[in-house]
């Protein structure tokens, strides 16, 4: 699959079992991630981000004080296991308030 073929995203991810949320690779490392999106609502023990895409992760990190509601862009690193008991986490590297 070519960058072209997935409309300009440089890295695909498998979000369930149908789908496939694009994000830009950030560092070339498998699980680094560079994403826009919402905090949201509706975490267990970490707060939780919906992408642009529909994808949803915990955050685990400084927030910087952001808050449910904030639109954001976040850079981070998918980790392979957390405390948040609660589908995908990033380790967030990142994380800026945009408009």
């Amino acid at each position: 699959m070519n960058r072209r073929a997935l409309g300009g995203c440089c890295v695909a991810l498998l979000v369930g079992v149908f789908g496939v949320a694009c994000a830009e690779d950030i560092d070339h490392k498998p699980g680094a991630l560079r994403l826009t999106g919402v905090l949201i609502e509706g975490g267990i023990e970490c707060p939780l981000f919906q992408a642009s895409d529909g994808s949803q992760y915990t955050l685990m990190g400084d927030l910087k004080g952001l808050k449910n509601g904030d639109k954001v862009q976040l850079s981070g690193e998918e980790v392979e296991v957390s405390f948040c008991m609660q589908g995908k986490t990033l380790s967030v590297k990142t994380i800026n308030k945009v408009k």
